[in-house]
């Protein structure tokens, strides 16, 4: 299988840092007043062509947990989207749909370089995709992640704190949001009734064909990583 580095490396550079910057358009604000747009704009591909250039450079970390980025798919309000997927291949195998799904924000750049990328239809057909929110994620503390070290000492500072207040009831969350104010009307206890019936029938139909669609990607996954041992 390949990286996330070894991928991008295949990929259309041009097209990857276009489609970036059409996701992601700089602010006027965030340059010199005496610079025109057209300069804005030169200046802001220019950034991004370093960005990916210092990611293509950079000395992976071993994949040691085999974790790999792949796409599948949900049904949600009648409509298909794609969702990303960041798991071992350990979970895939062992848990399923219910492996756990990492963010990388908070992953070094080089370690997430090292990352596989499933060779899955789905997620080849949406490569392009699927490698700008990779992009995105992994600049979120900077393209050189200069921020990272801040953000974990905060991380850690802040899940030693307390936890913040929490409603014990519905009931008293409204009243902390619409104080004395009256509140909107609101079904009948029958209809209350039959809408969290239809409400749970409905979500247990979506759920269960949802972790099909996604049971469906994670063999593939396995299968391709099987063979390829």
């Amino acid at each position: 299988m390949k990286t996330v580095q070894q991928t991008l490396t295949e990929m259309d550079k041009e097209e990857v840092v276009n489609e970036f910057l059409n996701r992601h358009p700089a602010k006027l604000k965030e340059f010199n007043d005496d610079m025109t747009i057209a300069e804005a704009k030169s200046k802001s591909k220019e950034l991004v062509e370093y960005y990916i250039d210092r990611l293509l450079a950079l000395k992976t970390k071993p994949n040691k947990d085999n974790m790999i980025f792949y796409l599948y798919q949900y049904l949600s309000n009648g409509i298909i989207h794609r969702k990303r997927g960041l798991s071992t291949i350990r979970d895939l195998e062992t848990k399923g749909t219910t492996a756990a799904n990492y963010g990388i924000e908070y992953t070094e750049q080089a370690e997430i370089m090292g990352y596989f990328v499933a060779e899955t239809e789905l997620t080849q057909y949406y490569l392009l995709d699927l490698m700008q929110e990779i992009l995105w994620d992994a600049s979120f503390f900077g393209i050189e992640q200069e921020n990272l070290e801040d953000a974990l000492n905060e991380l850690k500072e802040a899940s030693e704190d307390e936890e913040g207040e929490t409603y014990t009831s519905f009931e008293e969350m409204e009243k902390d949001l619409f104080g004395d104010k009256p509140l909107p009307p609101k079904l009948s206890k029958e209809d209350e009734i039959e809408k969290e019936r239809i409400y749970q029938r409905t979500s247990e139909l979506t759920s269960s064909f949802n972790q099909h669609l996604q049971e469906i990607e994670i063999a593939k996954i396995l299968q391709d990583f099987n063979e390829q041992k």
